[in-house]
């Protein structure tokens, strides 16, 4: 996802807030703190940069909660007080950290807690709706919402 955040252009306001949005998307990934840190520092920068100062001072917190290196702290540190100095968003996007969702693997659009969803069959990665019966983009050999029962091990195998 970082990836494909990073071949973004990032010429129009619509442009950069569909950067953040999915820079903010990764920030609820499972990773290792070390890596977290990194993910967080990108997601608290380009939303500083838009001018959304709650969200990002909500980032800089979750970011200084995993305890960065010194020097990154007192640069987290800076921003949250320039954050809380004026605690608003100036644009509106499609992110919300509150309500749990899922990474569609295809659009990279959140699918949120309830809303219908595919599932690939050898991965389990998400999908939206949309994308059933394609090729899963994760491991590029099973087919998105196919219904199948997996491996199964029986202990006559092991004779």
């Amino acid at each position: 996802m970082e990836i494909e955040r990073k071949k973004l252009p990032k010429e129009t306001l619509e442009q950069q807030k569909r950067s953040c949005e999915m820079a903010a998307y990764f920030t609820h990934s499972n990773l290792q703190p070390v890596h977290m840190i990194l993910v967080l520092r990108t997601a608290l920068n380009l939303f500083f940069k838009l001018k959304n100062f709650k969200t990002a001072a909500a980032f800089a917190r979750r970011l200084l909660e995993l305890g960065p290196k010194p020097e990154v702290a007192q640069q987290t540190r800076k921003i949250l007080s320039a954050c809380e100095k004026n605690p608003s968003d100036s644009q509106q996007l499609s992110y919300d950290p509150h309500n749990p969702f899922d990474i569609c693997a295809a659009s990279y659009r959140p699918i949120y807690r309830g809303k219908a969803l595919e599932r690939c069959p050898l991965s389990g990665a998400c999908y939206c709706p949309e994308f059933q019966g394609q090729l899963c983009r994760v491991t590029t050999v099973t087919e998105i919402g196919k219904d199948v029962l997996g491996l199964r091990i029986s202990p006559l195998q092991f004779r």
